[in-house]
């Protein structure tokens, strides 16, 4: 079965996450409404590295970095999820103008990103309805 997952960091992210029983969806900008972010990149979806301030500069971490600074575990859902939208569906959903959403995909292609691997759902996920998996070494590891 394929699947989409929803990646994050393991450190920082994961014990909110934990905390909530849910996946929670998010608005970057106020006015959109909120979404769950997913992809269908089998290993991990390079615009989930995140930046860190380094002498004053915004610097894109390298996935190593990014592993071994905060861990990696990412939330697997079914492809088939009915919930599930394709990433310029969501976007219209969302109410995201569509100068942010070239210039995300634009920012996202930069970074190694596919948008036609991304998609969204538009409400929580309680947890009990995907397979939390961590990243132990290069492989990943359904948590226990």
């Amino acid at each position: 079965m394929k699947q989409v997952y929803h990646y994050t960091n393991q450190t920082q992210k994961l014990p909110l996450i934990l905390d909530a029983g849910h996946l929670l969806p998010r608005a970057d900008q106020a006015g959109e409404r909120p979404l769950l972010w997913f992809s269908a990149h089998p290993y991990w979806e390079p615009t989930a590295t995140k930046s860190r301030w380094l002498g004053g500069y915004l610097q894109q971490l390298t996935f190593a970095e990014y592993r071994n600074q905060f861990g990696c575990v990412r939330f697997a859902l079914p492809a088939d999820d009915a919930r599930l939208m394709p990433w310029r569906v969501a976007c219209k959903f969302a109410g995201i103008p569509k100068r942010h959403v070239y210039a995300m995909e634009e920012v996202g292609r930069e970074q190694g990103g596919k948008p036609k691997q991304w998609s969204a759902v538009p409400g929580a996920i309680p947890l009990a309805e995907v397979q939390i998996e961590v990243l132990n070494g290069d492989k990943w590891e359904v948590a226990s």
